[in-house]
């Protein structure tokens, strides 16, 4: 009898271990994504989907925090895909390249990061060209 309740009680305590939810905690580096329309309107609590490389299954789902950041930490190298999309229909889809060491290699980047070399160089010219019509007309006078 009292090898029957060892093994009952055995069997209890390895029953209640199976509905025990095990966590880590570990620290390592993460890929953080910041999503903004500029100014003050955020993007927190919006919908986003993550594809690993070569996948069409998405590696994460979720919702922005509350501060409009995606947060993931790959676990291969290659070029991963986030899209994020807002309730009224607002939306991006940023490529990010992570190389071997897991590190962010490349990203996709904004329309104003893209042309803002171009943007400079436009301003630079026509400040230029005011700076020259204003010291023609002072010369004349």
């Amino acid at each position: 009898m009292k090898t029957l309740t060892i093994f009952f009680l055995l069997l209890g305590t390895s029953w209640l271990q199976a509905h025990d939810l095990h966590h880590t905690v570990v620290e390592k580096q993460a890929i953080v994504v910041t999503f903004s329309f500029g100014g003050d309107t955020d993007f927190s609590y919006q919908k986003y989907e993550i594809y690993a490389p070569d996948s069409d299954i998405p590696f994460a789902v979720g919702r922005t925090d509350s501060l409009s950041r995606i947060v993931f930490l790959p676990d291969k190298a290659g070029k991963w895909k986030i899209k994020a999309m807002s309730e009224d229909g607002h939306g991006k889809e940023v490529g990010i390249t992570v190389g071997e060491d897991f590190a962010v290699e490349e990203y996709s980047k904004t329309n104003f990061e893209k042309f803002q070399k171009l943007f400079v160089g436009i301003a630079v010219i026509f400040m230029v060209f005011l700076l020259l019509q204003f010291y023609l007309k002072r010369r004349k006078k």
